[in-house]
Formats: structure tokens, C-alpha cells, sequence
């Protein structure tokens, strides 16, 4: 962070006694630092459903029975430009859908470290409702799971999306991953690059993500899962627990900065009645694994299958399995190993008074250290709770993900309060933050009381393996009020996001959403908040 905008961001949210911890120098002085956040910012959106063309696609689609929630935002994800650390690029679901996806992504910039933002002058048309027209690439009528990133030399600036049809049975219709760069910083998005397109209804392509490569500034890299079903009509909500479904890891690159694409091609395909979900690419840039692309992904083991891979005593048991993994490329994605078992995820979902929370769940999410070129996962376990409720599980690579160290918790949650949607991110001396809601300020009278809280393990801090060097920091809240959870969006529970957005060089820039009454522009808005 600029420090000028360090010190315009000076109040102080840190629990009681946990602002101050002490760092050592080069010189092994102790020295007092502080970890505060500043003032949360409303993100500006963009609703759809003025043009007549999506205002009649809407009308069809409520027509047959789904829901929309106009003005709502879900889902945010956000980069940082590696040559100017004030220079952010949101993306996030625009005018979300109960049963799946939404109109369209909206795209953010800021230029002032996020004190600011502006919404794109030309939105990435990945959709109809975002101005696709007849024939282009993103004629479709949804789409989903927002993903940006900058090139190495910060010059293009990429978004990824998940476009869809649901028109049909089974999956709906013809799915595609749509990439679109921007040559301006973000404020304008050209035509999209078509990574795969399948047009059957028993296919979905399905949670997508872009990297950029660190080192090479032409190349950046798509991963996702693609369901497969096993008939026409089958029922696709049903997929995590069908032993008939298949969900195998696309891959898909550039090697000139975006103007094409190679058809999406399967890299690790676990078998019938198994699947990968939540696909995402890091690239070491130091350190043992630099420049190996390492694909980490929740895979899920179905019971009738075989177990995919066993390791460090973890095996496939009961009627589902999720298990934390990577897959490695040392040759810029032509070729890839078989699965690496991080640990067997257990599995905790959120719900508040009985009603489900639709939260990252069983989805890990993936950072790299830039100055050691560690590997590091998060996800959400119940392991950490006498009662269950979900915990923040990290785990960690010191080799460039062919091995990882135990599992330990990260969160900072107090008690048996569940902390959940976790997002991580590194800065350029090392520091670890790991954001994530949690309900800690829930009442009798109002149990969807929620916050966006952040922890973190300090460069200083020899080994972040080690959970006392999470604790001693303690957590700082990044919501200035709570929201109340169940009134964002029901697409199959309360809905904020499978993700969030935690991203920033010299300081975290947290970037989430939040519901009503917080949210003053339908029933859930985007925020952004500094931490450091």
C-alpha cells in the first residue's frame, strides 16, 4: 500500500491487546508493528435488464420459474497490478439467479488503492444481458464464477468466465469459458476468446479460473472441472453425490498475451463417478517449484469408485470423499503429474437457523509466497470444532507442492463460531492474510448477524505452519456493521459467494460482499477494505 493511503486508513479494529505484536529486523531488534484495517469502501455495481433484450430474456426465465435478485452482487474476485500496487481490477456476478449464474459480471477499477472505484467504460460482454450480440462468442444467457489477473508486466489485465444456457434439461444448454483482456488497465474489455465451447446438455463446464504467468509476461493459464452427466434429463443439482457423474481438469493457455486461446484439453481426469471442482493455477516465481504450474483442486471420491490416489495414510471412506490436491506441469502445461494428496477436507457446511448457507464448503483456495516460493491451501473443516462448526484449515508446500506439512487451523474466530468462504493472498515481503466471514456477533433475535473478518502470519513469523503464529496476531474485523446473511440471494442456500476477493502488494485490499441492511442497492453489494 502507498503510505500515504496507509495513513489515511489509521483507525484501528483489532481485538483488544492483538494490534501490537512484535517483529524482528535484520538486526534481531524487537519492534512494534500494527495490523489495522481502515474504512470500508461501497463498491459501485452495474444492473442489468434496461436493454430490451435482456429485459425479454429475464421475462422467459422468470416465466419457467427462476428467480432473479436485480441489483444483487455476488461472487467478487479481485487483482492487483504487479507494476502499480494502486491499480486494482474487480470482477462480480451482476443481477444473480437462484438456480445458476447471472445476467452478467461487472468489472471495477481503481487507481488510488481502492479508495476509489469505476466501473468499466465497456463491459466484458460475456452474456446477453452484458451486450453480446447474435453470433459473438458470449450469446448466452447466463453466466458465472468472475476470475481476473494481471500479466506479469501488468500491461493486460485478464477476465475469465464460466457463460451458460439454461434453456433445457439436464445441464440447460451449450456452455463455454469465455476469456476477454483489457489493454487499458480495465477500463475497456475486448470481444471474448472462446477456451471450449460444448454445446450438448449433458456437459458443463463448470468453475473456471485465469492465472497469469509471474515469470513470463505473454502466457497466462485456464483451468476448470467439466461435469459430465450420465443422461439427458438427469438432474444436475445432484452431481456431488451421483456415482454415474464424471468431473475431470481442463487446461487451456496463452502464449500471446491473450488474443488466443488453445482448446481446452482434460490434464487430470480422476475417473467415472469421481471429479475435481474449484480448479485454480499458482506459479512459484523463487524457490524449488519456480515457474512448475501447480493446479490445486477439491477432489471428490464417490463411493463405488476407485479411490483416486492414497497418501500419507489418507484414504477414500464412506459415501464421498473430498481431498485437498495438486497436480504439477513443468513444461508450461503440456504435460502433468497424477494427483498430490494435501489432506482428506472435512467437509463443513454453515447454515443459520436451519437454513443452508451456501458457502465455499468443500472448495480449497490456493496462494504463493513471492519470496520463497511457498505453496499454500485453505479451506473450510470441521475438524477444529467439538461441535463441527467450520473452521479455516491451512496447509502448506515448502517444495513446490510435491509434499505438504499438517494441517493446522488459521482462523481467528472466536469459540465454536463459524468462519467460512476463506480467501488467501500473499504480499511482496511474505505476509499471509487469510480473510472470511464469520458470525461471532449472531443473536438469538438476529442469527445471520455477519462479518468480514482478516488474520494473518507475518513475513517475520519463521513458520506459518505453526498455529501459534496465527494466534498471536489475532483478527481484524474489515465490516464497520454487521449484515445479515439471510437476506443475500437463495440459489440453493444464502448466497454471497463460493469465493471472495483478498488481493495487494504491500498491504491486503479485502473485496467481499455483504447483505442487507448494509447493502443499499438490492439485496447485496460489494465492499472493499485496506488491512496492514
Amino acid at each position: 500500500m502507498n503510505p500515504t493511503i496507509s495513513r489515511r486508513f489509521a483507525r484501528r479494529t483489532l481485538p483488544p491487546g492483538a494490534a501490537v505484536f512484535a517483529l524482528l529486523t535484520a538486526a534481531g531488534t524487537a519492534v512494534a508493528a500494527t495490523f489495522a484495517a481502515g474504512v470500508p469502501v461501497r463498491v459501485p455495481d452495474h444492473p442489468l435488464g434496461g436493454e430490451a433484450a435482456c429485459a425479454a430474456l429475464v421475462a422467459q426465465q422468470e416465466a419457467r420459474g427462476s428467480v432473479n435478485y436485480p441489483a444483487s452482487e455476488v461472487e467478487p474476485y479481485l487483482a492487483a497490478d504487479p507494476a502499480d500496487p494502486r491499480h486494482l481490477v474487480g470482477s462480480v456476478q451482476q443481477d444473480r439467479w437462484n438456480d445458476g449464474g447471472s445476467n452478467g459480471l461487472t468489472t471495477v477499477v481503481s487507481r488510488d488503492g481502492g479508495v476509489s472505484w469505476t466501473p468499466a467504460a465497456a463491459q466484458p460482454r460475456f452474456s446477453i444481458c452484458a451486450g453480446a450480440a447474435a453470433g459473438s462468442p458470449g450469446y448466452f444467457q447466463r453466466t458465472t464464477d468472475p476470475w481476473v489477473g494481471f500479466s506479469a508486466d501488468g500491461r493486460v489485465v485478464y477476465s475469465i468466465a464460466d457463460s451458460f444456457n439454461a434453456d433445457g434439461p439436464a445441464f440447460g444448454g451449450a456452455s463455454a469459458i469465455l476469456v476477454s483482456r483489457s489493454l487499458d488497465g480495465g477500463d475497456h474489455w475486448e470481444t471474448p476468446v472462446t477456451a471450449r465451447l460444448d454445446t450438448s446438455t449433458q456437459v458443463l463446464n463448470d468453475k473456471e479460473s485465469v492465472t497469469a504467468d509471474p515469470l513470463l509476461p505473454d502466457r497466462a493459464y485456464a483451468v476448470w472441472d467439466q461435469l459430465v452427466s450420465p443422461q439427458s434429463h438427469a438432474n444436475p443439482s445432484a452431481y456431488n453425490h451421483a456415482f454415474t457423474y464424471r468431473g475431470p481438469s481442463y487446461f487451456s493457455r496463452t502464449t500471446d498475451q491473450g488474443r488466443t486461446w488453445s482448446t481446452g484439453r482434460i490434464v487430470f481426469d480422476p475417473g467415472q463417478n469421481d471429479q475435481t471442482i474449484g480448479n485454480q493455477i499458482v506459479v512459484p516465481a523463487t524457490g524449488p517449484g519456480r515457474g512448475v504450474l501447480i493446479d490445486g483442486f477439491d477432489l471428490i471420491a464417490n463411493r463405488g469408485g476407485a479411490c483416486p490416489f492414497t497418501h500419507g495414510g489418507q484414504h477414500c471412506h464412506g459415501s464421498s470423499t473430498s481431498t485437498a490436491a495438486v497436480i504439477r506441469s513443468a513444461d508450461g502445461g503440456t504435460t502433468w503429474s497424477g494427483a498430490i494428496g494435501i489432506d482428506t477436507q472435512e467437509v463443513a457446511s454453515v447454515t443459520i437457523a436451519g437454513h443452508p448457507v451456501r458457502s465455499s464448503d468443500e472448495l480449497p483456495e490456493f496462494a504463493v509466497n513471492p519470496v520463497n516460493g511457498h505453496v499454500y491451501a485453505v479451506w473450510q473443516d470441521s475438524r477444529f470444532s467439538a461441535s463441527g462448526a467450520a473452521k479455516i484449515a491451512f496447509a502448506q508446500s515448502t517444495d513446490g507442492g510435491l509434499t505438504w506439512g499438517a494441517t493446522i487451523r488459521a482462523d481467528q474466530s472466536p469459540g465454536d463460531t463459524p468462519a467460512f468462504v476463506p480467501q488467501i493472498h500473499v504480499t511482496a515481503d511474505g505476509t499471509i492474510g487469510l480473510s472470511y466471514y464469520d458470525l461471532q456477533h449472531a443473536t438469538a433475535a438476529q442469527p445471520g448477524l455477519t462479518d468480514s473478518f482478516i488474520a494473518h502470519c507475518h513475513a517475520a513469523t519463521s513458520d506459518c505452519g505453526n498455529p501459534a503464529n496465527w494466534a498471536v496476531n489475532g483478527q481484524t474485523r474489515l465490516t464497520a456493521a454487521s449484515f445479515d446473511f439471510t437476506t443475500a440471494p437463495d440459489a440453493g442456500g444464502y448466497f454471497l459467494g463460493d469465493y471472495s476477493g483478498l488481493a495487494g502488494t504491500s498491504s491486503f485490499t479485502a473485496y467481499f460482499g455483504v447483505a442487507r441492511p448494509v447493502a443499499v442497492s438490492g439485496v447485496s453489494d460489494v465492499f472493499a477494505n485496506h488491512a496492514g
